[in-house]
């Protein structure tokens, strides 16, 4: 996923009665080094590559992503913004034909609860990112689909600190033997 400030993916969200709505990614703030901060559609989130993983704060619940570099059947456990636990697979590498164009080697990740029957599959293109997402009953018609129609990417930028202000005042400092 590449996180640089001014980055935006938008996408079209369809359910499954064939309504659609545009909803956009977009990254407005480097918070630290590791650490992006954006809007997905109305919704606030924190984006981050720390430790090797890519991962996503939204109502304040972290969802590990995708882990680097993904390795076919890698697997970890996450929790969703509405607190289910779910197991995570890489599935494999597949070409993703959506709007925004045909991206090969896409990486499938997988989320899953356990003994549960629905499955989140998220797909991540090379030098992209995030270009399509499904949730659904596994195996069966997604409930929702979400696809890239287009994107903006930045050059990744070098991270600098913000410059903590000096403050002063403007009543002289005394110590405590001058005063009276």
């Amino acid at each position: 996923m590449p996180l640089a400030v001014g980055n935006r993916w938008d996408y079209r969200i369809t359910y499954d009665d064939g309504r659609t709505a545009p909803v956009r990614l977009e990254l407005d703030a480097r918070e630290s080094e590791l650490t992006w901060s954006g809007r997905d559609g109305r919704i606030g989130c924190l984006w981050s590559k720390e430790d090797g993983i890519v991962s996503v704060q939204q109502q304040g619940s972290r969802v590990y992503l995708l882990w680097l570099p993904p390795a076919n059947g890698a697997g970890w456990w996450t929790v969703t913004p509405d607190g289910q636990r779910v197991w995570c697979t890489v599935a494999g590498r597949e070409t993703v034909t959506v709007p925004a164009g045909t991206f090969r080697d896409c990486v499938v990740v997988v989320m899953e609860e356990p003994g549960g029957r629905t499955e989140m599959r998220h797909w991540f293109a090379p030098g992209v990112g995030w270009v399509r997402y499904s949730w659904g009953p596994r195996g069966g018609r997604p409930w929702l689909v979400r696809e890239l129609t287009a994107y903006e990417l930045r050059p990744p930028e070098k991270y600098a600190p913000a410059k903590t202000k000096k403050t002063t005042t403007d009543q002289p400092q005394m110590n405590a033997n001058e005063r009276r």
